[in-house]
């Protein structure tokens, strides 16, 4: 595993080596998640799914809602009930 020692800055900013930032594809503005894992910190990139992935998903929570009988009311009730809590 390749490693590489970075520094915390005044704002708590922590700058990417730039061979990892090439070789991940990151750019200025993307996104993180951040977890902890006992001692580490753990970033994990964030990108929104591809039109492809999207339409499997969408698929996949149509037929679940199919199989159990779920109806347009029965979301809009979840959600109502979501949101009075």
């Amino acid at each position: 595993m390749e490693f590489e020692v970075a520094t915390i800055g005044e704002r708590g900013q922590v700058v990417i080596p730039q061979s990892f930032r090439e070789e991940m594809g990151i750019h200025k503005g993307d996104k993180f998640m951040v977890l902890t894992r006992g001692d580490m910190f753990v970033l994990k990139k964030l990108q929104a799914p591809s039109m492809e992935d999207f339409d499997r998903m969408l698929k996949k929570a149509h037929d679940h809602a199919k199989k159990h009988g779920l109806q347009p009311s029965d979301v809009e009730d979840a959600i109502k009930r979501v949101r009075g809590q």
